[in-house]
């Protein structure tokens, strides 16, 4: 049953009436507060007629955590200098990918082979190319961090084809059948491939029978990186979309940080100038009950004149901060039928410094540190003067009629904020009364919202473009 918000604009409306008894009712600010929050949800009850307020809890964030560079974190930094682009085919040497399999044996734990890294930039450009992917259920994309600057550079089955003895002379795409997490996930084959014959994949047409097809060759399109400063700090993540939830998590970063990548030295395929260095990084994408830890679930050759540096992450380094973002878009009841949820949005950051523990040599778990808050200010949409309150902090206030549509990116320093409890609270000054305030706080189950709480990856809206409805679907607890 939905809300009867036209019910309870009536109460509210009748008890603020009942509480005035003087001449200057109109500007009691009991009275216009609770007639503007009536208002407000009743209009909102119209604008989004299927959203039954009952069922919500308004926090549609994952909190799922990310990872950066501790010591970069107030590093200045030269942006937009460096680019990537995608390269003509690269067919895999079958040396390579041989040398790969016996160093990478499918289902063996391979940690031992690595530790935790990051990389600098080198005085030249540089390429990687996937050439392998394994047995693995997580639908993912690999990402590279440079110098804090995060760029999307493949996704799982992407550019990346194969041969086979049925149809040696033809490359076909990797990209088909098996698995299919979602209706908006590609499916694939399980692509376990070698070219000696050992290990072999089903052709759908032949699946039914057991044919198996043993894999002749592979190719895959590089990315070249150009123009990048040298010495600049980098490492690689895969972002997990979908997958087994035994094995992963939707929404986690599979980082070098974090010790779900190696970085190996490997012996030069004979397709790359002998001039050139190499290296093979190969990924695990699950760190649940289920995960094999053989770190080969992708794997992606580097090369160039220097190939990017590892820099082992050595113990009592506090170089990785584990972050946790939930960005809150809220709603200053300057208008009662505005819902572009703009007026203000805030960045609130949980970060937790984490040093490395290793025994006999081989990473074996991860020591915190004392966490801290942040709040940054990204945008604010409205004209109101506005004063915020998260957690235990009250910020100085903020906004008025020259902040409209602006991106301040503003970061304070807050303590006592709860990610799950949403202890965030705003006081926004009216326009009738230079001492009249509304009190917005994050909204119960039941009540039309001020306040939502969305991953920091979901944008604003322009301004009095309202957000869709389909942002506000029931949430879990």
């Amino acid at each position: 049953m939905k809300t009867n918000v036209t019910k309870l604009m009536m109460v509210l409306a009748t008890a603020a009436f009942t509480a005035c008894s003087n001449n200057n009712e109109l500007f009691d600010e009991n009275y216009a507060e609770n007639n503007q929050k009536a208002t407000y949800a009743e209009n909102f009850a119209k604008k989004y007629p299927n959203v039954d307020l009952n069922s919500q809890n308004w926090d549609f964030s994952t909190k799922n955590p990310s990872y950066t560079l501790q010591f970069n974190n107030n590093k200045a930094r030269t942006r937009g200098t460096g680019s990537w682009s995608k390269e003509d085919w690269y067919e895999v040497d079958n040396n390579t990918l041989e040398w790969m399999h016996r160093e990478l044996k499918e289902g063996e734990n391979h940690t031992s082979l690595g530790s935790p890294f990051y990389m600098t930039i080198p005085n030249n450009d540089f390429y990687i190319v996937p050439i392998y992917q394994g047995v693995a259920s997580a639908v993912w994309n690999l990402h590279v961090v440079i110098g804090g600057e995060d760029y999307l550079i493949w996704g799982k089955s992407e550019e990346i084809e194969i041969k086979d003895v049925r149809d040696p002379n033809n490359w076909h795409s990797v990209v088909q059948g098996n698995y299919q997490w979602s209706d908006t996930e590609p499916a694939w084959w399980e692509s376990l491939y070698n070219t000696d014959g050992n290990d072999k994949w089903a052709h759908p047409e032949g699946s039914e029978n057991g044919a198996l097809n043993t894999v002749q060759a592979v190719r895959a399109k590089p990315r070249k990186f150009s123009g990048f400063p040298v010495g600049e700090d980098m490492y690689f993540y895969l972002e997990i979309r979908t997958g087994d939830t035994d094995r992963c998590n939707a929404g986690d970063q599979e980082s070098s940080l974090n010790g779900m990548m190696l970085a190996l030295n490997c012996p030069r395929p004979a397709n790359i100038p002998a001039d050139y260095e190499t290296m093979i990084i190969g990924c695990e994408d699950a760190h649940l009950s289920l995960s094999d830890w053989d770190m080969n679930d992708v794997v992606f050759l580097v090369y160039g004149k220097e190939v990017p540096k590892p820099i082992r992450i050595e113990k009592g380094d506090p170089v990785v901060n584990e972050n946790t973002i939930i960005r809150y878009m809220i709603e200053d009841l300057g208008a009662t039928d505005d819902f572009d949820f703009n007026d203000i949005v805030i960045d609130m950051v949980n970060a937790t410094p984490k040093t490395p523990v290793y025994t006999n040599g081989a990473l074996t778990g991860w020591e915190e540190g004392t966490a801290t808050q942040k709040a940054i200010i990204r945008h604010l949409g409205g004209t109101l003067p506005f004063t915020l309150t998260i957690g235990n902090t009250t910020l100085p206030e903020l906004g008025g009629q020259g902040t409209f549509q602006t991106s301040p990116n503003l970061e304070f320093d807050v303590t006592g904020w709860d990610i799950n409890a949403h202890n965030v609270s705003v006081k926004v000054k009216q326009n009738a009364s230079s001492e009249v305030y509304n009190n917005v706080r994050f909204p119960k189950r039941g009540e039309a919202p001020m306040i939502i709480a969305v991953n920091p990856t979901q944008n604003w809206m322009p301004e009095r473009q309202s957000v869709p409805e389909s942002w506000f679907i029931a949430s879990e607890e």
